[in-house]
């Protein structure tokens, strides 16, 4: 597991773009924070980057799936 560097990891996180890949960081996070290497303060700087943006992908492909959906109906 590599070192959590809190500026780093808030970079790739807005830089990754497939909620999968925002999933596996969390993820990394979570293991960071379960093994006891970062605190609530960290978890809390990842989590204000990482939710908004799969919230604002998972909007855009239910925009993207609806406009399908209008098309063929």
């Amino acid at each position: 597991m590599k070192m959590f560097d809190l500026i780093e990891y808030q970079r790739d996180a807005r830089n990754r773009k497939q909620p999968k890949e925002l999933f596996a960081l969390w993820e990394d996070v979570c293991r960071h924070y379960d093994q006891g290497l970062i605190g609530q303060y960290e978890l809390d700087e990842m989590k204000a980057v990482i939710w908004p943006n799969l919230q604002a992908l998972s909007a855009l492909k239910n925009a993207i799936d609806h406009s399908f959906y209008q098309t063929a109906a």
